[in-house]
Parts: structure tokens; sequence; C-alpha cells
């Protein structure tokens, strides 16, 4: 089982992430996953992608190889940026 104060975390960064913010240099400009919690890469914490150049998701397995729900479509969350510092 979970322990509520990392699921509360857990939570938390999804929110923000959702919201198209980061604090992480690496994923600004990366996408989230349109399937969300159904996305075959992971369900802790949402798995970001580069969109290609039509603006389309890349293709994304999971370890028994069925295709995700939400590769090659576009993605309903904005581009990531850096959360302003307070």
């Amino acid at each position: 089982m979970i322990d509520p104060r990392t699921a509360a975390r857990v939570e938390a960064a999804r929110a923000e992430l959702e919201a198209g913010f980061t604090t992480e240099q690496w994923a600004v400009g990366r996408v989230l996953c349109p399937a969300g919690e159904k996305c075959v890469m992971g369900t802790a914490m949402p798995y970001l992608f580069v969109p290609k150049k039509t603006g389309q998701l890349p293709m994304h397995r999971g370890f028994l190889g069925k295709a995700c729900d939400g590769a090659h479509k576009k993605p309903t969350t904005p581009p990531l940026q850096l959360r302003p510092s307070a």
C-alpha cells in the first residue's frame, strides 16, 4: 500500500505537470501523454515525451508490447515550462 504522504506528493506533482509547469530544466518543452493515467508507460508518475514535428506523440508501448492509446495523438496539455520562482 502507498503511504498517504507519498500519494499526496505524487498527485501534487501530477497536477503541476497537467497545468504545464515543471521545476526540472530537462522537462521543458515536453508534453504528457493524452492517455493520462491509462498510459502503458507508467502510473506512478506520467511519462513525458518530445512531440514529433507533426505535433503528435511518438509511438510508445508497455512492457508486454501493447501500444498506448495516446501514441500518435496530439497532446492535450501545453508544453512544459519552468515554474516561475516565488
